[in-house]
């Protein structure tokens, strides 16, 4: 008759080869034995014990136990690999629970730091409120954290260098929500010809055509289709395939107080030479027109009120500034009558002059100087519409 101390030896034999060969389950295969040698013990036959002498049982008791122990061990070793095997095991298996571009975003937006305000926060020189202040970061600036201190975050973006209150910015995933709220996201069209459709769908009416390069606003609060990106363009909004565009999110990087007295600076000057330019234009513009007589002013003003119109048209323009001329109610001049302030269109009255009035234009602006008035005595117009009045061509004059 084998006895159970045999019995026992023989299974930890097994075990340990298959231990050998399965070490990510010695935990479980240890429970087992211990189980199974706690419970034979408990329920072996009184007599099978008595049978064994005292030195015999003393001996394989104690071999049984050193086995266990010695399993025990094995075990250990292998519940250590056996842990840090399944960490791995868990980080991946999370890994794949979680959505591929989320996965991405957040190691690209790991080390990512934001300002989480309306307009900007102070990049100071050193971890502390009362540092002097180095720099800006904006609302959507991007910065890449350095160092983490007491309530303090150390960052670098662009040329600046220094350190923020944590209490005032978000990192990493928070980081990227907060981009995705504030930032605009873009997509560049990488073909000629792209359509922009009504739908996510080939089948959907085409609603525009854009050119290779063209960047299209993304529309980031649309629900998302796959292979589809909801877009706009000038007041145009629908979809393009995806596979055609690049999308970016843009965002902008934080300034230096140099660089922004720099930029201030030259803003300033900018607009001291566009000003001084408009003024040298409006200067040149008035010297045209001065030196315009007013047959030129009457032709230039036909041509650009009914310039597309026909010639009866283009003389009742004529007579209507005739008829103020002589009203009493407007100035006594052309000049006077078509300068007025809101009465005639006269943003590119120096363009024509320069250039010459056309033919039929001159010709009505001599007519109406003349006398002719194909309007009975009419001293306004407008397109013609629900106004009452005499139309002629696309005018109506009252």
């Amino acid at each position: 008759m084998i006895s159970f101390t045999e019995v026992l030896t023989a299974v930890y034999a097994k075990c340990k080869s298959y231990i050998t060969k399965r070490t990510m389950q010695a935990g479980a295969l240890t429970l087992a034995l211990v189980m199974l040698f706690a419970g034979a013990y408990a329920y072996a036959p009184v007599e099978e014990i008595a049978t064994t002498e005292v030195v015999q049982g003393t001996s394989q008791t104690v071999g049984v136990f050193a086995a266990v122990s010695q399993i025990n061990v094995e075990a250990s070793e292998s519940a250590r690999l056996m842990s840090e095997s399944s960490e791995v095991t868990v980080v991946a298996a999370t890994t794949d629970q979680v959505e591929p571009d989320q996965t991405n975003e957040y190691d690209e937006w790991s080390d990512k730091v934001m300002a989480d305000v309306n307009e900007y926060l102070y990049i100071r020189s050193d971890d502390n409120p009362e540092a002097e202040p180095v720099g800006k970061l904006r609302a959507g600036d991007i910065a890449t954290l350095v160092d983490v201190y007491d309530g303090w975050y150390e960052i670098e973006s662009g040329n600046a260098h220094g350190f923020v209150s944590a209490d005032f910015c978000v990192t990493g995933i928070e980081a990227y929500e907060l981009a995705m709220d504030v930032c605009d996201t873009y997509a560049t069209t990488d073909v000629a010809g792209l359509r922009i459709r009504s739908e996510a769908s080939e089948d959907s009416k085409i609603l525009k055509v854009v050119s290779k390069g063209t960047k299209l606003v993304v529309d980031t609060d649309v629900e998302e289709v796959d292979g589809w990106v909801a877009v706009s363009s000038a007041g145009t909004s629908g979809y393009v395939k995806g596979d055609y565009v690049q999308v970016d999110m843009e965002t902008g990087e934080a300034i230096t107080l140099e660089e922004e007295a720099a930029a201030i600076e030259a803003a300033r000057k900018a607009a001291e030479e566009a000003k001084a330019k408009a003024e040298a234009a409006a200067a040149a513009n008035q010297a045209i027109i001065d030196s315009a007589d007013d047959i030129t002013l009457m032709a230039a003003i036909i041509q650009i009120e009914a310039g597309s119109e026909l010639y009866e048209g283009q003389v009742a323009v004529g007579s209507v500034v005739m008829n103020r001329v002589r009203s009493g109610s407007y100035p006594n001049t052309i000049g006077g009558v078509i300068f007025a302030r809101g009465q005639f269109a006269t943003s590119r009255m120096s363009s024509v002059i320069s250039k010459g009035p056309k033919a039929s234009c001159i010709q009505a602006a001599m007519d109406a100087m003349a006398g002719v008035d194909t309007t009975g005595g009419a001293t306004h117009f407008r397109r013609a519409g629900n106004k009452a009045g005499l139309i002629i061509g696309h005018h109506v004059f009252y």
